[in-house]
Protein backbone atom coordinates (compact mmCIF):
# COMPACT_ATOMS: atom_id res chain seq x y z
CA UNK A 1 0.00 0.00 0.00
CA UNK A 2 2.08 2.89 -0.84
CA UNK A 3 2.34 5.46 1.77
CA UNK A 4 0.76 9.46 1.69
CA UNK A 5 4.11 10.28 0.30
CA UNK A 6 4.07 8.65 -2.49
CA UNK A 7 0.78 9.88 -3.28
CA UNK A 8 0.83 13.54 -2.63
CA UNK A 9 1.86 16.18 -4.84
CA UNK A 10 5.08 17.76 -3.23
CA UNK A 11 4.01 20.91 -2.45
CA UNK A 12 1.68 19.59 0.02
CA UNK A 13 3.88 16.74 2.11
CA UNK A 14 4.47 19.35 4.92
CA UNK A 15 2.51 19.48 7.71
CA UNK A 16 -0.13 16.74 8.52
CA UNK A 17 -0.23 15.24 4.70
CA UNK A 18 3.06 14.36 5.23
CA UNK A 19 1.39 11.39 7.32
CA UNK A 20 -0.08 8.45 5.69
CA UNK A 21 -3.85 8.45 5.68
CA UNK A 22 -3.48 5.24 8.56
CA UNK A 23 -1.60 7.67 10.52
CA UNK A 24 -4.12 10.20 10.69
CA UNK A 25 -6.96 7.90 11.00
CA UNK A 26 -5.29 6.89 14.20
CA UNK A 27 -4.98 10.46 14.92
CA UNK A 28 -8.65 11.24 14.36
CA UNK A 29 -9.37 8.20 16.76
CA UNK A 30 -6.99 9.58 19.04
CA UNK A 31 -8.49 12.84 19.29
CA UNK A 32 -12.07 11.19 19.32
CA UNK A 33 -10.71 9.73 23.43
CA UNK A 34 -9.83 6.36 21.71
CA UNK A 35 -6.68 5.50 24.10
CA UNK A 36 -6.29 2.03 21.94
CA UNK A 37 -5.36 4.75 18.74
CA UNK A 38 -3.22 7.18 21.43
CA UNK A 39 -1.29 4.11 22.70
CA UNK A 40 -0.89 2.74 18.38
CA UNK A 41 0.33 6.13 18.37
CA UNK A 42 2.65 5.78 20.22
CA UNK A 43 4.02 2.48 19.51
CA UNK A 44 4.05 2.97 16.22
CA UNK A 45 6.78 6.27 16.73
CA UNK A 46 4.50 8.95 16.70
CA UNK A 47 4.47 10.36 19.68
CA UNK A 48 4.11 14.15 18.36
CA UNK A 49 0.82 13.07 16.78
CA UNK A 50 -0.51 11.79 20.29
CA UNK A 51 1.03 14.87 22.13
CA UNK A 52 -0.86 16.43 20.09
CA UNK A 53 -4.67 14.79 19.96
CA UNK A 54 -3.87 15.77 24.19
CA UNK A 55 -2.77 19.09 23.97
CA UNK A 56 -5.91 19.51 21.72
CA UNK A 57 -7.27 18.34 24.89
CA UNK A 58 -5.58 21.35 27.15
CA UNK A 59 -3.19 19.40 28.11
CA UNK A 60 -0.15 21.94 29.11
CA UNK A 61 2.49 19.21 29.76
CA UNK A 62 1.93 17.95 25.63
CA UNK A 63 2.53 21.51 23.94
CA UNK A 64 5.95 21.69 25.89
CA UNK A 65 6.83 18.45 25.11
CA UNK A 66 5.82 19.50 21.35
CA UNK A 67 8.24 22.47 21.68
CA UNK A 68 11.07 20.30 23.30
CA UNK A 69 11.22 17.77 20.22
CA UNK A 70 11.10 20.33 17.90
CA UNK A 71 7.16 19.61 17.00
CA UNK A 72 6.17 23.25 17.70
CA UNK A 73 4.37 23.67 14.47
CA UNK A 74 2.06 20.78 16.19
CA UNK A 75 1.46 23.57 18.80
CA UNK A 76 0.98 26.29 16.49
CA UNK A 77 -1.69 24.35 14.37
CA UNK A 78 -3.35 24.02 18.08
CA UNK A 79 -3.38 27.48 18.78
CA UNK A 80 -4.29 28.13 14.86
CA UNK A 81 -7.44 26.27 15.70
CA UNK A 82 -8.04 28.11 18.66
CA UNK A 83 -8.19 31.31 16.44
CA UNK A 84 -4.42 32.94 17.16
CA UNK A 85 -3.93 35.07 14.44
CA UNK A 86 -0.35 34.95 14.34
CA UNK A 87 -0.54 30.99 14.58
CA UNK A 88 -2.56 31.21 11.52
CA UNK A 89 -0.21 33.95 9.60
CA UNK A 90 2.57 31.99 10.54
CA UNK A 91 1.13 29.01 8.80
CA UNK A 92 0.06 30.73 5.62
CA UNK A 93 3.79 31.81 5.18
CA UNK A 94 5.48 28.63 6.14
CA UNK A 95 3.04 26.14 5.44
CA UNK A 96 0.93 24.75 2.58
CA UNK A 97 -2.47 26.13 2.58
CA UNK A 98 -3.79 22.86 3.11
CA UNK A 99 -2.62 23.11 7.22
CA UNK A 100 -4.41 26.40 7.91
CA UNK A 101 -7.53 25.35 5.94
CA UNK A 102 -7.64 21.96 8.23
CA UNK A 103 -6.91 24.79 11.23
CA UNK A 104 -10.24 27.34 9.65
CA UNK A 105 -12.26 23.93 9.03
CA UNK A 106 -12.00 22.84 12.53
CA UNK A 107 -13.91 25.89 13.52
CA UNK A 108 -16.26 25.01 10.64
CA UNK A 109 -15.47 27.78 8.36
CA UNK A 110 -17.41 27.11 5.43
CA UNK A 111 -14.63 28.40 3.05
CA UNK A 112 -12.37 26.18 4.02
CA UNK A 113 -14.57 23.31 4.28
CA UNK A 114 -15.31 23.83 0.69
CA UNK A 115 -11.60 24.42 -0.30
CA UNK A 116 -10.61 20.91 1.39
CA UNK A 117 -13.31 19.12 -0.64
CA UNK A 118 -12.71 20.70 -3.42
CA UNK A 119 -8.92 19.57 -3.06
CA UNK A 120 -10.18 15.98 -2.44
CA UNK A 121 -8.84 15.93 0.69
CA UNK A 122 -11.59 13.99 2.68
CA UNK A 123 -8.72 12.84 5.68
CA UNK A 124 -8.52 16.21 6.41
CA UNK A 125 -11.48 17.10 6.61
CA UNK A 126 -12.51 13.73 9.07
CA UNK A 127 -9.72 15.25 11.16
CA UNK A 128 -11.46 19.16 10.97
CA UNK A 129 -14.96 17.26 12.20
CA UNK A 130 -13.26 15.04 14.94
CA UNK A 131 -10.82 18.37 16.43
CA UNK A 132 -14.55 20.91 15.64
CA UNK A 133 -16.74 17.94 17.85
CA UNK A 134 -14.26 17.77 20.39
CA UNK A 135 -13.97 21.88 20.73
CA UNK A 136 -18.08 21.74 20.70
CA UNK A 137 -17.59 19.56 24.10
CA UNK A 138 -15.16 21.65 25.67
CA UNK A 139 -16.77 24.27 25.29
CA UNK A 140 -20.45 23.04 26.83
CA UNK A 141 -18.03 21.32 29.48
CA UNK A 142 -16.85 24.98 30.43
CA UNK A 143 -20.54 26.55 30.17
CA UNK A 144 -22.22 24.49 33.04
CA UNK A 145 -21.10 25.64 36.11
CA UNK A 146 -20.21 21.83 37.71
CA UNK A 147 -17.90 21.60 35.68
CA UNK A 148 -16.01 24.58 35.76
CA UNK A 149 -12.27 24.74 36.94
CA UNK A 150 -11.33 27.06 39.55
Amino acid sequence: MPTNRQTTPAPLRKGLLAYSPRVLLALEQAIGGSKEFFQWLVSAGYTELAAFSNFLQDDVEAEQWLVQHNYHWLGLLSHAIDGDSRARQWFQQNFHEANLMFALACRRDDKAVSWLKFMKLDILLRLANQVAALRNKQELDASYPYKMRF
